[in-house]
Formats: C-alpha cells, sequence, structure tokens
C-alpha cells in the first residue's frame, strides 16, 4: 500500500510518524515550503525523522499513491484538487484533512467524482501532536467506509459520518462553535472574576449548577430557558457589559450572547408555551427553522 501526501505540515507530519511506528514504510510527500530557505528547513527535519521521502511534484505523490492525503491548508484544497484531478484514478483514496467548509468538500467531489476515485471528506476531531495517527477522525464520502477499512488496522480511529462530502467537516466546524465559543466566554468570564476578586467564588458557583449533569440536559435546559425568558436575561447581560466596561474589559462574548437573546424575542416562546414547557431544545431550534 502506496501511502503519500500532499502537504507536509503539523497534520501530515504527525499522521506520517504515527504510521511510521505502526511499521508502515516507504511514504512519500510532497510540500510546496520544502525549498524554502527558511521554511524548508522544518519540512525536511520533519520527513527525516518520520523517514518519508520527499518528493518533487504533488501529481508525482497522486500518481503514484494508493492512499493519498491531501493536507494544505483550506484555501489550497481546492486549488491543490486541480492541480492532481488527471492523475486521480478509480480505487484510490483521495483524503482531504483540511479545516474547509462542507461546501469546499462538496465542490472537491464534484472535481473528481467522475474520475472513479474514492473520496473522504476526513476532520480531525483531536490533538495531533499528542495523538498522532490515533486523533480521532470523522470521515464521510463515498470512500469513508473503505478508508476505514484500509487504515483501521493501523491504529486510526475513524467513525463514519455517511457518504455525504462535507458532512464530517460540518460536525467539525459546528463542534468548533461551542468549543472555541465556550473557550472565548470563560476568558471573558474570568476575566471579569479576577478585575473583582471573586474569582474563586464565581468558579465555585458554576461548578455547583455544571458539575455531574449531562450534556443533553444542559442543552434542554440553557435552550429552552432562554428561548422562554430572553428578554429578561439580554436585560440582564446589559448590567454585565457595562461592569465589564467600567472593569475596562472587552464584552465582545458578553455582547454576543445579548444580542442573540434579543434574537429570540420575535418568537415569542413565552406567549407559546405559558401551559406546558417546551419538550426539549429540539422544539426551539425547529421553531427557528420553521418560522426564521
Amino acid at each position: 500500500m502506496n501511502i503519500g501526501f500532499i502537504g507536509y505540515g503539523e497534520a501530515a507530519f504527525n499522521i506520517s510518524l504515527g504510521l511510521g511506528q505502526e511499521g508502515l514504510s516507504g511514504i512519500r510527500a510532497t510540500d510546496a515550503m520544502m525549498d524554502h530557505p527558511v521554511m524548508g528547513v522544518q519540512v525536511h527535519d520533519r520527513a527525516k525523522q518520520a523517514g518519508v521521502a520527499l518528493v518533487s511534484s504533488a501529481a508525482e505523490v497522486a500518481q503514484w499513491a494508493d492512499v493519498l492525503f491531501a493536507a494544505v491548508p483550506s484555501s489550497f484544497t481546492l486549488d491543490v484538487c486541480r492541480e492532481v484531478k488527471d492523475c486521480l484514478r478509480p480505487g484510490q483514496l483521495y483524503i482531504d484533512v483540511s479545516a474547509s467548509t462542507p461546501a469546499t468538500k462538496e465542490a472537491i467531489w464534484d472535481l473528481i467524482g467522475g474520475t472513479g476515485v474514492l473520496f473522504v471528506d476526513a476532520a480531525m476531531l483531536g490533538s495531533l501532536p499528542k495523538d498522532k495517527h490515533q486523533v480521532p477522525i470523522t470521515a464521510s464520502g463515498n470512500g469513508a467506509s473503505k478508508f476505514q477499512e484500509v487504515m483501521a488496522p493501523h491504529g486510526m480511529k475513524i467513525t463514519l459520518a455517511g457518504e455525504k462530502a462535507g458532512a464530517a467537516s460540518a460536525i467539525k466546524l459546528v463542534r468548533s462553535i461551542f468549543m472555541k465559543g465556550i473557550a472565548s466566554l470563560m476568558i471573558e468570564m474570568l476575566q471579569a472574576a479576577d478585575a473583582y476578586g471573586v474569582s474563586d467564588e464565581v468558579v465555585s458557583s458554576i461548578s455547583k449548577s455544571m458539575d455531574g449533569i449531562p450534556f443533553t440536559s444542559h442543552l434542554d435546559r440553557l435552550v429552552t430557558g432562554s428561548a422562554l425568558h430572553c428578554t429578561r436575561r439580554a436585560a440582564e447581560l446589559k448590567g454585565s457589559i457595562a461592569m465589564l466596561s467600567e472593569a475596562e474589559l472587552s464584552p465582545e462574548m458578553t455582547t454576543a450572547a445579548k444580542h442573540r437573546l434579543e434574537a429570540l424575542e420575535p418568537y415569542e416562546f413565552a406567549k407559546k408555551y405559558v401551559e406546558k414547557k417546551p419538550g426539549g431544545w429540539q422544539e426551539i431550534i425547529q421553531a427557528i427553522r420553521v418560522n426564521g
């Protein structure tokens, strides 16, 4: 099995390093920066460490590889696809691990679907330096099942998300809204707590509200509660924004939260649920989708 990488940055390096530790050899790669006088040093050092042979072009890797990883920044992934399209062949695995949008992954499939290649939209959902080739990957596309079949025996952790190109990337990017958003919100909250000397008390209070409760229960409670009480909660956040401003701290996340709550007001959820509570977060999101 010939394994090749187009792009030899952090993702390709860590995956190839891990696969090498599994006993796979003969991996080849190319990178647009490998001849750069500064950045090329890192590319060559990484390739040497992983036992990967660097070759001159993307086309050369694409013609040779049975399992071809496109591991370039999202802004270049369509360009790479166009560059190697004529080198792809039926049954070959083409795995795009970029953090591109679902629409970009669909565009890639539109470009190469006629070649007979097996396309995989691969979304990495963990730490590459820590997990290397065992980083959890969610995969979709017509080649996802084959990708799992071929690479799982070599330690790769692949979860399937159907045959639609873009589905895996949608999971990753939607998940990022929460994971990156809540981290940003935490920083804003902790800065405010620190400014007023109440960090321990605030962390303890929030812990009591959150600890030991399933995430889905939090979704139901917080989403339905916000829908029913959006006006009052938005008004409360005005005070929080004023407090942050008084402490000369940025209220970006809190302001965004206030705007999100205010956007719920036209739906008048409080009136609709006078006699009964919403059954869960799904009811609220469906109502927004239908009436939005």
